[in-house]
């Protein structure tokens, strides 16, 4: 199983060469069948995930290859975006000597961390080249709203306890022990609570963008859909999932009356809200015994500061005391490094946050990449005060 559907990435990859519109529209549905594909084998090996990459890579070769010219003039529009990339290589360059001086087939754990530090710029680049319309960002939206919304399906079916193939995680039951409660986080067909966390989250929000859409039909059905995602946002169990659509509201909310001052975004993001407390309260009293789910959730209000401020001393202290000024290398504690067959050193607890960016780039990195976040994020503002006042991108 696991080598058929490499297979088949690898023939779409190619093809991803020369059609690299079409490719994006693949990777949608790769995406979500990746996981189910790899736990249905006996190895439930990795490369089943890794193997989505090679699409979206050949995707982007492709894109810059058939687009230098637009490329060119992106560079030459927003200078921030060479100057942030420029900082970007110089934050990896220390890791990356740590991991390639440090461990046996350390280039491996450089690569996959370049790779994850490199997205957002990737993203950048797709997402400049692809659209030709503005039909063209919605459609992708509404293909990765409705497949991702149908797989969620499979956190209700793991509450309650069906035996379906593919559900749960891998090779693991995950839980969290809260108080007297024991939470069960739910993975549905997704590999981990996380990763269907995220789906749920962006399920929430591209559907949202699409409700609100003045020409967009059928507006009860996608706010349905916001409705069903919040369910299985609250089931993942992971806190920072669901504060996910919760910063996206307030920024849209905000960038939106910056640009046109409208109030009906207002009131139509205020009915996401209430549609999101509704799937809470649907969960806790119909689907979830003694509402743990729910319990666990509201701790974000109470609870949220206290873990913010604990990230940015706490941690921070805890993990250049551990590993160093330079830190223990890039790649170190990048999802997925534990399948690659590096041994690491140290105790490799940093989730994705502010303690993965001193454990892998230590200080001087960490420094470097803020530069480089600054630049890139004052090349998306000069991007937004481009567009003209209620022209219809501005809603994106």
């Amino acid at each position: 199983m696991d080598w058929l559907f490499v297979g088949i990435t690898a023939v779409i990859a190619m093809i991803a060469l020369g059609n690299w519109r079409a490719a994006l529209y693949a990777c949608v549905l790769l995406d979500v069948l990746r996981d189910p594909a790899r736990k249905l084998t006996e190895q439930q090996s990795s490369i089943t995930t890794v193997a989505v990459g090679l699409v979206w890579l050949a995707a982007l070769a492709g894109a810059m290859n058939q687009n230098r010219r637009e490329l060119a003039l992106l560079v030459r529009r927003y200078p921030q975006l060479r100057t942030s990339l420029i900082c970007l290589v110089i934050a990896l360059a220390p890791g990356m000597l740590v991991s390639l001086v440090n461990y046996n087939n350390g280039w491996i754990l450089a690569a996959i961390g370049t790779a994850s530090y490199s997205a957002p710029f990737i993203g950048v680049a797709l997402g400049y080249l692809w659209p030709r319309r503005i039909d063209d960002v919605y459609r992708w939206m509404k293909l990765y709203t409705v497949v991702n919304a149908l797989f969620l399906v499979g956190s209700l079916l793991e509450v309650l306890e069906w035996d379906v193939p593919g559900l749960g995680g891998l090779k693991m039951k995950w839980i969290r022990n809260y108080g007297a409660d024991i939470i069960n986080l739910i993975c549905g067909f997704y590999r981990s609570p996380d990763i269907m966390g995220l789906h749920a989250a962006h399920v929430m929000m591209f559907g949202g963008m699409i409700a609100i859409r003045p020409q967009q039909r059928f507006k009860w059905a996608w706010w349905s859909v916001v409705g069903w995602a919040s369910i299985a946002l609250i089931l993942c169990g992971r806190r920072k999932m669901i504060v996910i659509p919760l910063l996206f509201i307030v920024t849209y909310i905000v960038l939106f009356a910056v640009f046109n001052g409208r109030r009906r975004l207002a009131v139509s993001f205020s009915l996401i809200a209430g549609v999101c407390l509704f799937g809470t309260y649907f969960v806790a009293d119909e689907f979830v015994a003694e509402n743990e789910y729910a319990r666990f959730a509201s701790t974000i209000a109470s609870e949220g500061l206290e873990r913010a401020s604990r990230s940015f001393t706490e941690i921070i202290f805890t993990t250049v005391n551990q590993s160093g000024w330079l830190g223990d290398g890039l790649g170190t504690v990048t999802q997925g490094r534990q399948y690659m067959g590096v041994v690491t050193q140290g105790k490799d607890w940093q989730e994705d946050g502010v303690g993965r960016l001193f454990k892998e780039l230590g200080v001087p990195g960490v420094i470097g990449m803020l530069v480089s976040g600054a630049l890139l994020l004052a090349a998306i503002r000069s991007s937004f005060f481009a567009i003209p006042s209620g022209h219809p991108v501005s809603s994106l």
